[in-house]
């Protein structure tokens, strides 16, 4: 059996073989407990943005220390977090405009230890919001119940 040699390869191809070499550098890192983050976006930086979904063309998202970075040019201040909802699913992200993406990403370990405490903070603000949205729920449950007790 003879085997013919490529000599160009198709773009599924190399699409397919250059996603299992990144799975496999990130399970790696995940093994050593490495974020991996840290060791692809090092080498291609550009390859963390993506569409964010928005409407806006000029709207993309990026991953910080593993919290997405939504720019959105619309964004008035440095960095914003996005306001607390009851959605339980609700994560972090910072919304910045491209300007503070540029300044950002190429300084990035400068930055890292504000942005990962920014989150934390914020992550700890969404637990208390919730379990205040549950303390509220139950305490109107409650109320409920004493009025029709009251009305019969």
């Amino acid at each position: 059996m003879t085997t013919k040699l490529k000599t160009a390869m198709s773009k599924e191809e190399a699409l397919n073989i250059a996603r299992r070499l990144v799975q496999e550098a990130v399970d790696i890192a995940n093994k050593a407990g490495i974020a991996p983050s840290s060791v692809v976006a090092l080498h291609c930086p550009e390859a963390a943005v993506k569409d964010s979904g928005r409407d806006n063309d000029d709207s993309k998202t990026l991953n910080w220390s593993g919290v997405p970075v939504i720019i959105d040019d619309s964004v008035e201040g440095l960095f914003e977090m996005p306001e607390l909802n009851n959605d339980l699913e609700q994560k972090p992200a910072f919304l910045v405009t491209q300007t503070t993406a540029d300044l950002v990403q190429p300084d990035f370990e400068r930055y890292k230890p504000s942005l990962e405490r920014m989150a934390e903070d914020w992550q700890e603000e969404k637990n208390q919001f919730m379990r205040e949205q549950a303390n509220r729920k139950r305490d109107d449950k409650k109320s409920a119940k004493r009025s029709d007790k009251r009305q019969r």
